[in-house]
């Protein structure tokens, strides 16, 4: 039996040293493999790294929003946190809905964007996970959360782009009134009724 497994083993020793190509053709898709699962690798350790990143920076952000709203007795001056951690876009859109506002004598807000709420109260946000991320040309990424108040909940969720070296919130979605704050803005922005 030994002396068959230590031919066999010869056997097959000779047959790589005999056809060079096939050890060639060999070491090439190994390293082909190698390379493509190395690839994969660092892309998924990226993305892991990115989605705590994203994630970590929405928790902070919210953190704040919850201290301010509890220092405030549960209302808060919003256009300060959307300056603060709102993209560009949203804030040229957001003094275009305030401008509209001011030329039509209407109120566009029924919510609040921050706090998910319609009144002013204490709330906290649990929850966070990133459910959407991409990091191609256009970093964007998308973070799940809860809003909690007195006796209510209500799912919601923000966009982020990647702007000026930071992940910044770009839209608001309260999934419990399946609002996209964005749209309804864009919404609101092209009523032509509004200036009759």
């Amino acid at each position: 039996m030994i002396l068959m497994s230590a031919i066999a083993l010869v056997m097959v020793s000779c047959q790589s040293e005999s056809n060079p190509q096939a050890q060639s053709l060999s070491n090439e898709l190994l390293g082909m493999d190698t390379v493509t699962v190395s690839d994969t690798l660092n892309t998924e350790v990226k993305m892991k790294m990115e989605a705590a990143v994203v994630k970590d920076r929405v928790e902070g952000i919210y953190k704040i929003v919850k201290s301010l709203y509890m220092a405030h007795g549960g209302v808060m001056e919003n256009e300060i946190l959307d300056r603060c951690y709102c993209s560009k876009s949203w804030n040229k859109l957001l003094m275009a809905v305030r401008k509209r506002e001011h030329q039509t004598n209407t109120l566009f807000f029924d919510i609040d964007h921050w706090s998910m709420t319609r009144k002013p109260g204490m709330v906290t946000f649990d929850e966070f996970e990133v459910f959407s991320l991409n990091l191609g040309e256009e970093m964007t990424a998308s973070v799940t959360f809860t809003v909690y108040e007195d006796d209510t909940y209500t799912p919601a969720y923000v966009d982020l782009v990647f702007e000026d070296g930071r992940w910044v919130i770009d839209n608001f979605h309260d999934m419990k009134y399946m609002q996209d704050a964005r749209q309804s803005m864009e919404r609101y922005l092209n009523d032509e009724s509004m200036l009759m």
